[in-house]
Order: structure tokens, then C-alpha cells, then sequence
């Protein structure tokens, strides 16, 4: 039995408590949220994780955000507002522009927080050091190569790469398999353990 395991679990916990507090009530999360050391969380008016969403190292998150159940962020990913600052002031030199910010300066007209959100569904994967910016959706199951720019809406199980990001596959060959694929995660069990993966319960239904 490795004992080093649960003091390191436990390191881990407090850590994502601790970036969930630092955020403050406009985040919110689900069961088995890992957050990843230096992950930089902070959203005008909401940022939601799903369950068992995994976030990796140095991922800055700054823009209202929804995160389906089980997403896989790696890395250095970011999520970020398309329109933090209002660069349309004019005799206003750019550092100095009305911007989303933690004071919650108000960019006038410019900004509508129901549409100026990431919204990522479940059983996604972002792949190491992408960029989503906000206003798209990407699709359950999808997938995110590393260092794509996600500027658009990515279809439900797409593969993207590239900037700006656009589709180099479909992560299952038919429409039956992807069926098949929600069904077997529906019925199924999947837990995570911050011991490490050989702790982690994965029981796909049958």
C-alpha cells in the first residue's frame, strides 16, 4: 500500500479548494473537480464546472464559462474574453479602456453576459496550450488539438487544429458509435481519486 499517496491527495484537495475560494462564489463546482497548480480562475458573473472535470497546470480561466461533466483540460489552456477591453473609445489609449476586470468596470453596450461565454460540453478535451475565446460552444465529446485557436462553434465529437481551428476528423466513424459511446458512459461509473489513476474508478456500462 503506497501511505505517500494520501497526503498527497489530500495536498491536491486543498489546493482546488483553495483556488475555488480565491475565485469567490461566482464559481462553482462539481464532484471531483481537480484544478492544477497556478490555474488562474476568475469570471465577471459565472464560471461552472460539471463533474469529474479535470484542469491541468498554468490553465487561466478568465471569462463567464460553462464545463460539462468530465472535460479534460490539459495544460496551459486558456479561456479568455474575446472582448475584455472596449477598444472603440476614442482620445482613450488602449491600456487605459473600459474593460471586464475584478473592480467590474462596464463596458458600455459591448458586452452581453449571456452571449460572451465559453460553453464546453461534456467529454471534451482540450488538448495542451489551445485557446478558446468566448461566444463558442464546443460540442460534447470533442476534441481540441494542442495550440488550436478556437474562434467558432466545434460540432458535437469534431476534431479541430489550427488557427484559426477547423475540423481534421470525427473522433468516432458513425453516428451508431457515438450512440453506443453515451449510452455505455450513461450507465456506467466513473470517479476519480486524486491518489492517481490506479485509484480511479472507470466502470463503463455494459
Amino acid at each position: 500500500m503506497n501511505l505517500q499517496s494520501y497526503p498527497l491527495a489530500a495536498l491536491r484537495r486543498l489546493r482546488t479548494r483553495w483556488a475555488l475560494w480565491r475565485a469567490g462564489p461566482q464559481v462553482r463546482a462539481g464532484q471531483d473537480l481537480h484544478l492544477g497548480a497556478r490555474c488562474r480562475l476568475w469570471a465577471p458573473q459565472r464560471l461552472v464546472f460539471g463533474r469529474a472535470v479535470y484542469v491541468g497546470k498554468d490553465v487561466h480561466i478568465e471569462c463567464n464559462a460553462e464545463i460539462g461533466d468530465f472535460a479534460l483540460i490539459a495544460d496551459r489552456v486558456a479561456l479568455v474574453g474575446r472582448q475584455d477591453h472596449d477598444f472603440r473609445v476614442c482620445g482613450v489609449p488602449m491600456r487605459f479602456t473600459p474593460q471586464i476586470s475584478p473592480t467590474m468596470v462596464a463596458m458600455p453596450a459591448s458586452v452581453d453576459p449571456e452571449s460572451d461565454v465559453v460553453r464546453i460540453g461534456s467529454d471534451v478535451w482540450l488538448g495542451f496550450g489551445c485557446l478558446v475565446l468566448t461566444g463558442v460552444r464546443i460540442g460534447r465529446g470533442a476534441i481540441v488539438a494542442a495550440g488550436a485557436v478556437v474562434a467558432a462553434d466545434v460540432a458535437p465529437y469534431d476534431i479541430v487544429a489550427g488557427n484559426p481551428a477547423r475540423p481534421i476528423g470525427r473522433r468516432f466513424d458513425s453516428d451508431a458509435a457515438i450512440a453506443e459511446h453515451e449510452r455505455r458512459i450513461r450507465l456506467g461509473e466513473f470517479r476519480l481519486s486524486e491518489r492517481g489513476d490506479a485509484h480511479w474508478t472507470v466502470r463503463p456500462g455494459a
